[in-house]
């Protein structure tokens, strides 16, 4: 049986790190708040919320928590025209594309921004769905994301393979029971927790999709998660050809 394959987006598919480093800076620090990027690294792959909380409990801001994640959010949607793609997404994609039965992006991103990020790249005719976590009650680290886009795709964890670069998105694919292939910044390739992830590599241009097989569970569904409890939000209909 064919996977379904569901990928990280920010650092993984674009080079949209700095970006959002950028736009932090530009928000916090007439806050008073200037984030060196040790600290940026520190809330690498969590929700705005969950980053912007992270610093008001660690920072004295004077500010609206909502107002500065909305500015945060806006500064990087500036941005985001003609983001680059990073080495081996392209290739990544393509060969995902013809080894599963679906794709879905699951990003810690608003909608607003993973759309709007796609569609500067050119890659959202390549998804048959996306989900945010922005909404979930848990974000990155928590596997609720993972879960719910298996759940609205119709597959079990078993069947699911996540690609991911951040340490968050790794501990919750791995939560969620899936295939977990992380692909690390060179600075975090030396951290030994990425080990819990089923294969680890350099770039996604070392993605090598024959080995699938290995690792997805080839038993029958779950009818559990074959429920389609929650909204896939399409951008086209699941129906492409493999």
């Amino acid at each position: 049986m064919q996977p379904i394959v569901l990928f990280d987006l920010d650092g993984l598919l674009i080079d949209s790190e700095p970006i959002w480093d950028a736009a932090k800076r530009e928000v916090f620090g007439p806050l008073g708040l200037h984030l060196t990027t040790e600290m940026q690294a520190a809330t690498r792959g969590l929700r705005q919320r969950d980053m912007v909380a992270y610093w008001f409990d660690r920072a004295t801001v004077q500010a609206d928590p909502d107002d500065v994640e909305q500015q945060i959010v806006a500064a990087v949607c500036r941005r985001l025209e003609g983001v680059a793609l990073k080495p081996g997404a392209e290739h990544a994609v393509a060969a995902c594309a013809r080894a599963s039965r679906a794709m879905a992006v699951v990003s810690s991103s608003p909608e607003s921004v993973i759309r709007h990020a796609l569609a500067s790249t050119g890659l959202d005719r390549s998804f048959d769905a996306v989900f945010s976590a922005e909404d979930d009650e848990h974000g990155k680290p928590h596997p609720g994301a993972y879960l719910r886009a298996a759940a609205a795709l119709g597959a079990s964890p078993g069947e699911c393979i996540v690609i991911e670069d951040s340490l968050n998105g790794v501990l919750a694919g791995v939560s969620a029971q899936m295939t977990v292939v992380a692909v690390p910044e060179a600075a975090d390739r030396c951290d030994p927790r990425f080990a819990i992830a089923t294969l680890v590599l350099e770039s996604l241009k070392d993605l090598d999709t024959s080995v699938f097989g290995a690792y997805v569970s080839r038993g029958s569904r779950d009818a559990t998660w074959a429920s389609r409890a929650a909204d896939p939000q399409p951008f086209r209909e699941p129906d492409r050809a493999v």
